[in-house]
């Protein structure tokens, strides 16, 4: 079992990218490639998260989440587990992502005992009490017919980066990713309309070293300028290369499943 820290955002932007890379020009293939199998690689993780929404200065939300997930060569799958605040508390989310398929997205609501499968309809509308949208849900599944292309080499956050712009046929606007040229993780990003405005933001703000001298991101900032919100990701705790239960991971059972006992 390897036990070390890494990043939210490490995991995320590993589950949005990991689409067939046939699709996208080589050299950014390449480097979305190196982005996955250094940030996860194959196998299962857990990671334990402290997330917190302010709008100004004034504190919306306090979040504890909980994340596991598998990567295989055809499937990646996501799952999402609220502890925190107590009127969340028990609310999850199913991502799968297969090769050739259109992506799954699920929700179960314990006030309920039920689970369905996200509309994707509205993106607007609010899911469980969680303060998350479909919207933002959406942006964690990767959809399969993106393409991505190398677009440049310039400093973030000063450190040599690639920058990789992706975009999805028939969707206004693109993503910009800024992955670190030397360990292949990601620094920042923006989420642009079709004019071109930053409709949502992210970059790593906090950075810590492994005892073999390599730099992971710790903590990450989200910023979502047309709603004023400030959202703050620090990973409290990770373990990765561990066997996740078959349960967690099915869209039947991922509910009610108690994977902690």
């Amino acid at each position: 079992m390897i036990r070390f820290r890494r990043s939210l955002f490490l995991i995320v932007a590993a589950f949005l990218l990991m689409t067939p890379a046939g699709v996208w020009a080589l050299t950014a293939g390449e480097i979305l490639d190196q982005v996955a199998r250094k940030g996860i690689g194959e196998g299962g993780f857990r990671i334990a998260l402290q997330v917190e929404t302010t709008k100004g200065k004034k504190k919306l939300k306090d979040h504890t989440i909980w994340l596991m997930g598998r990567v295989k060569a055809d499937e990646t799958s996501l799952f999402v587990d609220i502890e925190a605040p107590a009127d969340s508390r028990g609310t999850r989310f199913l991502f799968k992502a297969r090769s050739g398929q259109k992506p799954e997205a699920h929700l179960y609501l314990p006030s309920t005992g039920k689970t369905s499968q996200l509309d994707r309809s509205d993106p607007t509308a609010e899911l469980g009490g969680t303060g998350l949208t479909m919207e933002e849900i959406l942006a964690l599944v990767p959809q399969g017919d993106e393409t991505a292309t190398l677009a440049k080499e310039e400093l973030a956050e000063g450190l040599p980066s690639y920058v990789i712009r992706i975009a999805s046929p028939g969707q206004p606007g693109e993503r910009l990713i800024w992955v670190a040229k030397d360990d292949f993780f990601v620094l920042k990003s923006h989420q642009l309309d079709a004019d071109g405005k930053v409709r949502k933001s992210f970059r790593v703000v906090e950075f810590f070293k492994t005892e073999q001298g390599r730099t992971f991101p710790r903590a990450e900032e989200i910023l979502i300028p047309d709603k004023g919100l400030r959202i703050k990701v620090r990973q409290e705790s990770a373990v990765f290369g561990i066997e996740i239960p078959e349960e967690v991971l099915d869209p039947k059972a991922f509910g009610a499943f108690q994977w902690r006992v």
